[in-house]
């Protein structure tokens, strides 16, 4: 697990080093400059270079641009020619860049202004351009001469491409650290070095598509200056292995998980048998399907090791359904239900009378949002201690939490623990980067795994039967929703590098699971 911090976050945690445990703020910008200058060594050494190398800084009047002007004076001292210039009211340059100015100039590197840079330096003046304009403090459009100077960055490295390594400092500067978004026009970095955290800004679109390579070097910032406030966001990166639990030795059928699939129905056939196949890949001991009576042969010929239960339309199922909610530990309700009368009364009875643990996906998260009665029974459904998880897309979240999608998605951070609050419940807020919140924790999980081919039908039924075995785990109904997400999203990378993002379908990402699961 790794937390992705938002800006004031870090500046607390950073305030806390040096006024909590006495680590100068000048040593702590010491270190990081340090970092940043042995990644780029690292660049100039991949490259050969014979010739003296020859760098532009690019500050700003902030502590930003004091970690730039140190840079500046490392990067002379390894014998590169460095030239800065400082953008901004000099007149608000912090104590830190003014030490680290007048450092420099002892080493003989005096600013320059940006306009002499601009107008007079050619694209091919430079092997390596830093920016360090911002950091992580900016919220408002870029304007002025700190747009002058993006878009001349752009420019250099659009012409240059891969002869010039443009590097940011903690965060391109023109993205928002809190939210990714993009304040007008930002840097378009080959990489960006920031310190002991990750940013919310790193990882969230559009700031990850500026931010290059990302790396997290360590300028001594440690967990210790959260002071038991831990950050609010975290994510998976490590081996999937290390976080799933171990299957019980002397297990049988019984105790991994018995998961009813209500899905499908006269018209839709795929989503009930994409379902039911992840649920068994991964790793549920017996499933059942509750379908329309049209499915029944194709189930029946792709999916032997399924039980089945069909209805005819127009049938009253609820004696067929109530035998199968007395039978299962886990219900996956929605994927393909329609969203008819037959699919209203699935929703109803299922809400109504079943007393286990509960997966509400697709059309049944359709149905809810319409319908006032489902929404109070979804809402009363997780009082009792039942893990209940819904799993809606951003138009399904915007539907569910009566708000326009731009606005869900503008609030992507905040409005899933709002609406896990006011349901009670895991919600799964999936998007290019899903989010899950919980109503019992303080946490939101953002999703780091998956990619674009993974936007494909029938994907979210593949997840929701992830989540129904997953259930069997003796966890949390968070914890099994970021698990399930996770691991949906390792299949799904898995599935685009041996397929392709453009020819990838929802079957190769439970291929791609089976592979990742048969190596642990």
């Amino acid at each position: 697990m790794r937390y992705a911090v938002n800006s004031q976050e870090m500046k607390i945690y950073d305030r806390n080093t040096s006024e909590i445990f006495g680590v100068e703020s000048c040593v702590l910008m010491e270190r990081a400059s340090l970092k940043v200058v042995e990644n780029i060594e690292r660049w100039i050494a991949s490259r050969n270079i014979e010739r003296k190398v020859r760098a532009l800084v690019i500050a700003g009047v902030g502590n930003n641009g004091g970690d730039g002007a140190c840079i500046a004076r490392l990067l002379k001292q390894k014998g590169i020619i460095v030239s800065i210039c400082i953008i901004g009211d000099f007149t608000k340059c912090t104590d830190l860049l003014l030490g680290q100015l007048k450092i420099l100039e002892k080493y003989g590197v005096a600013p320059d202004t940006f306009s002499n840079i601009r107008d007079n330096k050619s694209p091919a003046e430079w092997d390596i351009i830093v920016d360090a304009m911002f950091g992580i403090g900016l919220s408002r459009p870029v304007t002025g001469d700190f747009a002058e100077a993006v878009r001349y960055i752009n420019d250099c490295k659009e012409e240059r491409k891969s002869d010039i390594l443009v590097t940011s400092v903690d965060m391109p500067s023109g993205i928002n650290a809190d939210n990714g978004k993009l304040c007008e026009v930002a840097v378009k970095a080959d990489m960006t070095i920031t310190f002991n955290q990750v940013k919310l800004g790193h990882i969230l679109y559009p700031g990850c598509e500026y931010t290059g390579r990302l790396i997290v070097e360590d300028a001594g910032i440690t967990e210790d200056s959260f002071l038991s406030k831990e950050p609010h966001a975290f994510f998976y990166d490590e081996d999937i292995k290390a976080l799933l639990p171990e299957r019980i030795l002397d297990a049988n059928k019984g105790t991994n998980g018995k998961v009813l699939i209500i899905a499908g129905s006269k018209d839709v056939s795929g989503a009930c048998i994409l379902a039911a196949n992840a649920c068994l890949k991964a790793g549920a001991g017996m499933v059942k399907i509750f379908t329309a009576s049209e499915n029944a042969e194709v189930i029946k010929a792709l999916m032997p090791e399924a039980m089945l239960v069909t209805y005819q339309d127009f049938e009253a199922f609820n004696e067929k359904l109530k035998l199968c909610f007395d039978w299962a530990s886990t219900v996956v309700l929605g994927p393909g239900i329609g969203t008819a009368q037959s699919g209203f009364e699935l929703v109803k009875q299922t809400l109504e009378e079943y007393t286990g643990n509960l997966v509400v996906d697709a059309d049944a998260l359709t149905l809810v949002s319409r319908d006032h009665e489902l929404r109070n029974l979804l809402s009363n459904y997780a009082r009792s201690g039942r893990k209940l998880v819904l799993t809606p897309h951003l138009g399904e979240f915007a539907r569910l939490f009566d708000r326009d999608i731009r606005d869900c998605k503008e609030h992507i951070l905040e409005y899933p623990t709002e609406l896990a609050r006011n349901l009670h419940c895991t919600v799964i807020c999936k998007d290019a980067r899903t989010v899950i919140a919980d109503s019992k924790e303080k946490k939101i999980y953002i999703n780091m795994s998956g990619n674009d081919g993974m936007a494909t039908a029938g994907s979210g039924d593949v997840l929701a039967g992830i989540i129904g075995a997953f259930m069997a785990f003796g966890k949390t109904s968070f914890e099994i929703a970021c698990l399930s997400v996770y691991l949906h999203g390792l299949a799904g990378d898995k599935a685009a590098s041996e397929k392709g993002k453009h020819s990838m379908v929802a079957t190769d990402i439970i291929q791609g699971m089976e592979e990742i699961l048969s190596k642990i």
